[in-house]
């Protein structure tokens, strides 16, 4: 099976802005879309600080989970890399990218 890039692949989550399409902007008005759809790139989720954080083409962003199990995605964003109060962050991204780097020169 080849891998293909989430941001290639077609959204699966029923979202009434991104289903069935490629889905390349994460901070749309109205998005519905679920953090673990084929179109949601590497992920994690951190409990203590109530959101998740993903990398994409553009670099690390994040999206705070708000009541009932869902996403703020129009008040999501990207983390700023040069924003010197926040090391947890860069180093979060910084794992991140190694991880998928390690994990895309692997197999299984």
């Amino acid at each position: 099976m080849d891998y293909i890039p989430p941001a290639q692949r077609l959204c699966d989550c029923r979202c009434p802005l991104h289903h069935r399409l490629v889905r390349t902007v994460f901070n749309e008005r109205g998005c519905a879309c679920t953090i673990t759809g084929a179109t949601q790139p590497m992920t994690l989720l951190i409990e203590q600080w109530r959101c998740a954080l993903f990398l994409t083409t553009e670099g690390m962003h994040f999206v705070n989970a708000i009541e009932g199990g869902q996403w703020d995605w129009a008040e999501s964003g990207r983390l700023d890399p040069s924003y010197d109060g926040f090391p947890m962050g860069q180093l979060l991204e910084h794992l991140m990218h190694a991880s998928q780097i390690a994990i895309s020169n692997t197999d299984r």
